[in-house]
């Protein structure tokens, strides 16, 4: 006899009949509970428990199969024990509900998608023992604390009965999440509900006593919640309060360990392996207490988790999981501020400097204090502060007008992490907003102004958000420009940042590390920022502008210091290089166990992390095969020029003198002068010419002894493509060797305020006059050899590969080459006209003004087996050997060497 069939509606009225039951069993162990409701439900609706199956392994497989997010879990360890909440009532309903008050319903399914993966590779609260470790990775500014909200919840479903957030190390900022976590979690409304029992063992002003009560964990249903600062007392306050639950409770008690910021401060920052700092001490003695839970890192930053040591199995080293969570909808990151693909065919690189601006070197130098003694420092409202504070006003005016209701509204001024300094700099902030709310009437004419050079520098930004007229922005700038307030935060402030519900504040917060990380500044508009970092991780976490700027993206602004657009950039970069990372890593089904995620290094001065975390890490030797380097700074002095003339010329010279002969491209494929080829230059033909070439120290890998080792080990049976790329007629025409000439190209260079020489990570020739270009190459040049080839019938190409190839993606560039000319290298030269002028419209080019035309040169390297573009860090692995191996050097020799901190 078959199963009787249920309609959808008579399901769903048992499955919430099923939650109702299940809500009043909060003392009952779990799957026994689960069963009787199952069958009671089942005798009031026939057929439920079939399709309650069905249901269940239907919403395990769609779980399964979700592509929200790249997760990296330990292969074959675990089964995915949780498919997905199904109760609707839990603490997860009513978060969800919360969510919705304030998110897109977009927003709220990504939470819901990316939790319920999270939980699934955490420990299962109903197998005692099962302890899991693993890294959430978000985006500064992102909602990691919306995310893990909806972690915890979901966990407290299904059985966890202890939480330990975490929370930085900062008090105000203990203080934010423990209320953040009591309102959107309404753990003192817990009552009010069916479901657990929460007991708060921290309180908005309160942090961990050093004696807990553990009695009240013998019930099931209690649920023990901790917001802690990393401060060592509290945190053995932690450890004892687990150390004080009786084993044969606490493993039935599994624990859910968040660490917020977990690269600040929980990493060991002690250099020598042997030893432990404090505070990862203290959190190792934590997570030994915990019989059954799991410890989830969460950072937007992390190149301290990952160079954790994976080989010491008391350490926090994410073993068993590793995830990164989506880019929001809507969110504005590094890459929406500062980062620039390098493609000179592209429409001018406007787009970086619309929300970015940069403080010329002698305003900075009057802003950021020098040396130990202050007393002389006298900071003052120079001119790029003065745009950005009346900015500051006009923009939140504008946002007002837009969203017709008053809102929180914040500028950061961070230019030293010096309390003194703060204090002057306030002074001046205080005097200058005083004088502005006091002249009011009679500043119209600068904030109109101020308003003008602004307004339209992102409208590309602004989509169909309203624009007022002056007037009306006029109208709300007096009422605002009276109640702008200056306040410090600081570790040693007494007046900190506050946004009271009801009471919209308009704030210049000025301030050091609270506000350089974690600490939210509500309705952040404007940064004004001078203060720099060596460290990646640091860098990224003071950017407090990145985030969510709803019906303001176009007018967020940020001020930063000579060079940090740069630094920002290849930031910017290293981010998504790491996101891919474990996006390959999860698509080559790759244990956490062999992670080794690698992290790009820096040409310059700035260093992934402290040297302190990094003391377990190798360096990954620079891999270059396939990949495309070109020169951006180029000398533009008289002796400059000729030098990269004459380098450029002997090298056609030689070429030509040997009996090669130019190929020139299809009138078809390029308008005006056809560039031209070369093939056949040797290894020695073209570190002869680098040697004559000058190109700056920030691409050490266009130096002639680096390509030369580089070509001893990876490219001895190599031949280059040489392709002399032509403009148009208009500029001219350039002379490389008889019968071989040119149209000029037009490279107009960055304005001083944008660049000087002093970015450069090394002094320049003695002489030379130094400018950036920024982009040489266009995309398209990267395969412009093949398709001469092809034209002329010296290259194959039976799939038509080259036509319609996208030639911006640079993965796919590579895959072609490696198919077509797997050993020849390109080395494109480009003739710059000297009367170069920036295209119409530019606000950031100037002209070139050179004596003489220059040389830029444009490599793309041979393919060579598993290299990549570029010099990584990753963790030293060491592999787990079998009772029958014996231990043995593990890393071949081409694959680096391990490097001390001092050699860093």
């Amino acid at each position: 006899m078959s199963e009787p069939q249920l309609s959808d509606e008579r399901f769903r009225t048992g499955l919430a009949a099923l939650e109702g039951i299940r809500a009043s069993q909060v003392d009952r162990q779990t799957s026994l509970a689960e069963a009787e409701a199952k069958h009671l439900v089942e005798r009031m609706f026939p057929g439920f428990a079939v399709a309650y199956d069905l249901h269940i392994a239907e919403q395990r497989n769609i779980v399964e199969t979700i592509k929200f997010g790249n997760l990296v879990k330990k292969e074959g360890a675990y089964s995915s024990w949780y498919s997905g909440p199904r109760a609707s009532v839990g603490e997860w309903p009513e978060y969800k509900t919360v969510l919705g008050s304030r998110l897109p319903e977009s927003g709220v399914e990504g939470i819901d998608e990316s939790t319920t993966r999270i939980l699934s590779r955490c420990a299962n609260p109903k197998e005692p023992g099962d302890r899991r470790k693993g890294i959430v990775i978000g985006h500064v500014q992102s909602g990691k604390t919306a995310n893990y909200a909806g972690l915890i919840a979901k966990a407290v479903d299904e059985g966890y009965r202890i939480v330990v957030v975490l929370a930085g190390m900062y008090t105000n900022l203990r203080a934010q999440t423990q209320l953040r976590l009591e309102n959107d979690l309404k753990i003192n409304d817990a009552s009010e509900r069916p479901g657990v029992a929460w007991s708060l063992l921290t309180g908005r002003g309160t942090d961990i006593a050093p004696k807990n009560n553990v009695g009240y964990m013998s019930s099931s249903g209690s649920v023990a919640i901790m917001i802690v600062k990393k401060h060592e007392t509290r945190l053995a306050s932690v450890a004892r309060f687990l150390h004080d639950i009786p084993d044969e409770t606490l493993q039935n008690r599994a624990v859910l360990i968040i660490d917020d910021e977990s690269d600040q401060a929980t990493p060991n920052t002690r250099s020598d392996r042997a030893l432990v700092s404090t505070i990862n001490q203290r959190v190792r003695d934590i997570w030994a207490e915990v019989l059954t839970g799991t410890y989830v890192a969460y950072t937007a930053t992390p190149f301290a988790n990952i160079f954790i040591d994976p080989n010491d199995d008391q350490d926090l080293y994410p073993d068993d999981f590793a995830m990164v969570l989506p880019k929001p909808d809507d969110y504005m990151g590094a890459d929406s501020f500062f980062d620039v693909t390098q493609d000179a065919a592209r429409d001018d690189d406007e787009a970086i400097y619309s929300l970015s601006r940069v403080v010329p070197q002698e305003e900075a130098e009057k802003l950021v204090p020098k040396g130990k003694d202050l007393a002389k420092f006298d900071p003052e409202v120079t001119n790029s502060l003065n745009d950005a504070i009346r900015w500051f006003i006009i923009a939140t005016a504008i946002r007002q007008i837009r969203i017709s209701k008053p809102s929180h509204s914040s500028m950061l001024l961070h230019t030293s992490h010096r309390v003194i300094a703060h204090q002057l700099l306030k002074d001046i902030v205080a005097n200058f907003a005083q004088g502005l709310a006091l002249d009011r009437v009679d500043e119209e004419k600068a904030f109109r102004s101020a308003f003008e050079n602004e307004i339209d520098r992102a409208a590309e930004q602004r989509g169909n958000e309203f624009q007022p007229p002056w007037s009306e922005i006029w109208r709300q700038v007096l009422e605002i420009v009276g109640r702008l307030t200056v306040k410090i935060d600081n570790g040693e402030s007494d007046d900190r940042l506050v946004y009271p519900d009801g009471d919209p504040q308009f704030v210049i917060a000025i301030g050091g590390g609270t506000l350089s990380r974690g600490l939210t500044l509500e309705g952040l508009v404007v940064s004004y920022f001078l203060r720099s970092s060596n460290t990646y991780d640091t860098l990224l976490q003071m950017g407090r502008w990145f985030g969510f700027r709803p019906h303001y993206r176009d007018l967020a602004r940020v001020w930063v210091g000579p060079g940090m657009l740069d630094d920002y950039a290849h930031l910017a970069r290293v981010e998504r290089e790491i996101r891919a990372e474990v996006a390959a890593l999860e698509a080559e089904g790759k244990s956490p166990r062999e992670l080794a995620i690698r992290v790009r290094n820096h040409p310059g001065r700035l260093q992934i992390t402290a040297t302190g975390k990094m003391s377990n890490t190798m360096i990954v030797k620079a891999g270059l095969g396939g990949s495309r380097r070109q020169t951006v700074y180029l000398d533009r002095s008289e002796s400059g020029a000729a030098n990269s003339q004459e380098a450029a010329r002997k090298l056609v010279r030689n070429l030509t003198d040997r009996g090669l002969t130019a190929l020139t491209q299809s009138p078809k494929s390029r308008g005006g002068r056809s560039s031209q080829l070369l093939s056949g230059v040797t290894n020695a033909e073209f570190v002869s010419f680098l040697r004559n070439y000058w190109v700056a120290a920030s691409d050490p890998w266009l130096q002639a002894s680096a390509m030369q080792e580089w070509l001893d080990e990876h490219g001895s049976n190599v031949l280059w493509n040489l392709v002399l790329i032509s403009g148009s007629n208009r500029l001219g025409t350039f002379q490389y060797a008889p019968n071989v000439e040119v149209g000029l190209v037009s490279r107009a260079p960055l304005k001083e305020e944008y660049w000087t020489p002093d970015n450069l990570p090394a002094t320049p020739p003695l002489g030379s006059d130094v400018i950036n270009i920024r982009a040489l190459m266009s995309s398209t040049d990267s395969v412009v050899d093949l398709q001469i080839l092809a034209d002329h019938g010296v290259l194959a190409d039976p799939e038509n590969s080259l036509s319609g190839v996208d030639t911006n993606d640079v993965a796919t560039v590579r895959r072609l080459r490696r198919s077509l000319a797997p050993q020849t290298g390109v080395i494109v030269l480009y003739a710059i006209s000297k009367e170069s002028t920036p295209r119409a419209g530019s606000h950031t080019r100037r002209n070139l003004d050179g004596r003489e035309d220059l040389i830029g040169l444009g490599v793309i390297f041979p393919h060579a087996e598993n290299e990549e573009d570029g010099e990584f860090v990753a963790v030293d692995i060491q592999p787990t050997l079998n009772d029958d191996e014996e231990e043995a050097t593990v890393f071949p020799d081409n694959e680096g060497d391990f490097v001390s901190p001092e050699s860093k």
